[in-house]
């Protein structure tokens, strides 16, 4: 799961500097990371970014591997795809991305709580 974190986190880092270099109006850059246990037996983690936003087409592709948007060199479209195979194959849960062109991206990250296993 940390590679999870990592790669969401750098992108949303990356996304705050791209939208900041672009002219961004929002200075004031964040990255909001919320933790719950539900009801249902499970632990969400949601991290949210209010840098440049993106649009349907984009946010349809970003689990593919090696698709990316990054400027050559800067990365290899596969942190996305492994994090979603990491989270969904792995231990069974779900990866979501909500955003919007105007700006911000929400991940949700849900994962079923196995009892059986140590923390």
């Amino acid at each position: 799961m940390n590679q999870v974190f990592f790669n969401i986190i750098s992108n949303a880092i990356y996304a705050l500097e791209n939208s900041m270099a672009r002219g961004g109006k929002n200075q004031n850059s964040q990255i909001l990371i919320k933790t719950e246990v539900t009801d249902n037996q499970s632990v969400k983690i949601k991290i949210f970014d209010n840098g440049c936003g993106m649009t349907e087409e984009v946010r349809q592709r970003i689990f593919e591997p090696l698709f990316t948007t990054k400027f050559i060199g800067s990365g290899t479209g596969l942190g996305l795809s492994i994090s979603y195979s990491i989270v969904v194959d792995n231990h069974k849960g779900q990866l979501i991305c909500i955003s919007a062109p105007e700006g911000g991206k929400d991940f949700l990250i849900e994962i079923p709580i196995d009892y059986n296993t140590k923390i």
